[in-house]
């Protein structure tokens, strides 16, 4: 019979048959993607394998017991196959293992169809390559379009990542990205501080080590209580850097910060500097003192310089400054305030108090204060 001619392997004998099959077939398990090689005939082995013709020519190889599927450089093997030899589909069931050098993949299905140039992972997705692991409740992969998508329950971790979870993500091989939506959220940990970043879309681009916020992104480190806002985000692995771009706006307990473009850059995990240009302004208040004392700013430009203790060091300020500071203290029953105009201002810190301040070009200022009450 024909479909005998063409691929047909049964266990009568007790041995292990091994059977070549003319089809072609490519797997790629993970959003970071692996391709099979394509080759025209690849080795099929198991414990039993029976077939049949359709009367439309099709033949149907059932493959049952210790299941593997190898074209010498991608491996897959299951408990039980079945082959669609002239369609050129195969599904693959029950602890389903994928395996290409550093790359491997569990589900507990593959559908691979050829004419449509589309593999299918579905239940219990895991996808691993190295550190990096995703799961995930489904992966397609559509070969000819060079993408990948996985969605619900989606939780990708690794050292670069950290933990990022959502309901959808695609890979996307000629953009050379992958991109998280549907309630993304990403969180780090390092040196004790976490990080908490949401987003309408995260978007990651492991080759140039950076990734981006799109839409309503937001920062948050909880054990600083820094909560930081912007329309775009970008982060600079390299760098250690956020950029925050659409009316970006930093608040603490301790004051808020905003301009039309900014920049923070880490070190060891702590904030070491922050850059605001275009419309700069601040607002900030000092809890070291009862009542505490208020401050308040607006230039073109600023930029802010931390210790590794998380104190502020320095300020430098640019461009039609304007400082205005509200004494508080004993000082704040006075009422008293100073304000500052110049070109340029900068601020030196010691344990994160002010010691030092000059303001150059074209300075200009105001001292005012409630007098003392009259004595009677």
């Amino acid at each position: 019979m024909s479909w005998m001619r063409k691929a047909m392997c049964s266990d009568r004998s007790g041995s292990r048959p091994s059977c070549r099959v003319p089809l072609h077939l490519t797997v790629v398990p993970v959003l970071a993607l692996w391709t099979w090689a394509g080759a025209d005939v690849f080795t099929v082995t198991a414990d039993r394998a029976t077939g049949s013709e359709r009367p439309d020519g099709e033949v149907v190889i059932d493959l049952e017991g210790n299941v593997m599927v190898t074209d010498g450089e991608v491996v897959v093997t299951s408990r039980t196959g079945t082959v669609w030899q002239q369609s050129g589909h195969a599904v693959f069931e029950e602890d389903v293992f994928v395996e290409s050098d550093t790359l491997t993949a569990e589900a507990d299905r593959l559908d691979y169809r050829s004419s449509e140039g589309l593999i299918w992972l579905v239940g219990n997705v895991t996808l691993s390559d190295g550190d990096n692991v995703l799961t995930a409740d489904e992966v397609t992969w559509f070969r000819d379009r060079g993408k990948a998508t996985a969605k619900d329950s989606v939780v990708m971790t690794g050292p670069w990542l950290g933990r990022v979870t959502g309901d959808y993500a695609m890979y996307d091989k000629s953009r050379g990205s992958l991109f998280v939506t549907a309630n993304p959220v990403l969180y780090r940990e390092e040196n004790g501080d976490s990080m908490v970043v949401r987003a309408d879309r995260l978007e990651f681009f492991p080759d140039d080590n950076r990734a981006e916020a799109q839409g309503n992104a937001t920062v948050e480190v909880p054990a600083r209580e820094l909560w930081a806002e912007a329309d775009y985000l970008k982060y600079f692995g390299d760098q250690e850097r956020f950029e925050l771009l659409g009316s970006p706006l930093v608040t603490s307990p301790d004051g808020e910060l905003s301009g039309d473009w900014m920049s923070i850059a880490y070190s060891g995990g702590a904030i070491s500097s922050v850059s605001v240009e275009g419309g700069a302004a601040g607002r900030f208040v000092d809890h070291g003192l009862s009542p505490p004392s208020r401050s308040g700013f607006s230039a073109e430009r600023a930029v802010f310089h931390f210790s590794g203790s998380g104190d502020l060091d320095s300020i430098f300020v640019e461009g039609s400054v304007q400082l205005e500071v509200k004494s508080g203290g004993e000082a704040a029953q006075n009422d008293e305030r100073n304000t500052v105009r110049g070109d340029r201002l900068y601020v030196s810190y010691e344990n994160g108090r002010p010691t030092n301040m000059v303001v150059s070009g074209g300075v200009s200022g105001t001292y005012s204060y409630r007098g003392s009450p009259p004595s009677r």
